[in-house]
């Protein structure tokens, strides 16, 4: 029997392409890449249904990390007692998501339960902590953890071992696309956002038997696509980071520096022939603000630690 990937849309706040996860069907059955938020639960749900799998029969459920649109319905497959495999320095927060769902609330208020859903604990034996290079054996497939971090220092990508093309699930290793383009996204959260990590990481992914990318955000990327790709991913980090840096130096308050970066990315976004309607679907307010936060964090961190030189 061969392996099939198929990608399920999410929906996420009713925009299409924003979130998905992908159901692998192999000889001895399924495995799912990401869980998506909670908030998704009832679209996730229907999706696999559709492709003939009910959430309990998953073999596996395997997560790059613990990001609530990514893993915050996790609990949900958890609690049907699917196995759960993510990064041992994620895997404690989903056993006791106290931590995680108190900064998310800190960020996000009143909104959460729109955004995400319901956070609760997955039962500890249901999750399995693991390590870079570890291999996961399931449903006839063999799934490999290539830790890709510098978005989040517990990220892992998920390689299909024995797939042609061979393929590997990026998560967020490999930025977010708008959907049917080919322009970059960047989620630069803090507290963890560490651009040589991540630049660490595209060498990871440059330097792999891939041929296909399977985004969270963004659809896949084949062959010559990932090359090009991967090279716009590494200037756009650099960018970012560079004018991120100046616009915190010479803009007073959040209003105008949120005014000037989203400025920015909307410019570049144009000329790449997007809409700005388009374009506002997929750039929020809150991404603009968390990366304006994780770009100063780190820069903070870096200045402090050449003082103490």
């Amino acid at each position: 029997m061969s392996i099939e990937v198929h990608e399920i849309d999410l929906d996420y706040l009713g925009v299409p392409g924003a979130i998905a996860a992908w159901a692998v069907e192999g000889p001895d059955g399924w495995v799912l890449i990401e869980s998506g938020p909670e908030s998704c639960w009832p679209v996730l749900e229907d999706g696999l249904k559709k492709l003939g799998v009910a959430p309990a029969e998953l073999r596996s459920l395997l997560l790059t990390h613990i990001h609530l649109d990514h893993a915050g319905g996790a609990w949900r497959f958890a609690e049907l007692g699917v196995p759960v495999h993510v990064h041992e320095k994620g895997a404690r927060h989903l056993v006791d998501p106290a931590k995680l769902l108190a900064s998310a609330t800190r960020i996000y208020g009143d909104d959460m339960d729109r955004l995400w859903g319901d956070l609760k604990p997955c039962p500890a034996n249901t999750v399995h902590a693991i390590r870079d290079g570890d291999a996961v054996e399931t449903a006839g497939m063999t799934f490999k953890a290539v830790e890709t971090t510098g978005h989040a220092d517990h990220h892992i990508a998920w390689s299909l071992e024995h797939e042609e093309p061979a393929t590997i699930f990026t998560g967020d290793a490999a930025a977010m696309l708008l959907p049917g383009t080919h322009w970059i996204s960047l989620p630069m959260p803090p507290p963890e956002f560490r651009p040589e990590a991540w630049q660490s990481s595209i060498d990871r992914l440059e330097g792999g038997h891939w041929n296909r990318f399977c985004l969270t955000h963004g659809g896949r990327l084949e062959g010559p696509e990932i090359v090009a790709h991967l090279g716009r991913l590494r200037a756009d980090l650099e960018a970012h980071q560079i004018f991120i840096a100046d616009v915190l130096a010479t803009e007073a308050d959040q209003t105008s520096r949120m005014s000037r970066y989203r400025t920015w990315l909307l410019e570049s976004a144009i000329a790449d022939g997007i809409q700005e309607s388009f374009f506002d679907q997929y750039v929020s307010k809150g991404l603009l603000s968390m990366n304006l936060s994780g770009v100063g964090r780190f820069l903070a961190q870096k200045a402090a630690s050449n003082d103490s030189d």
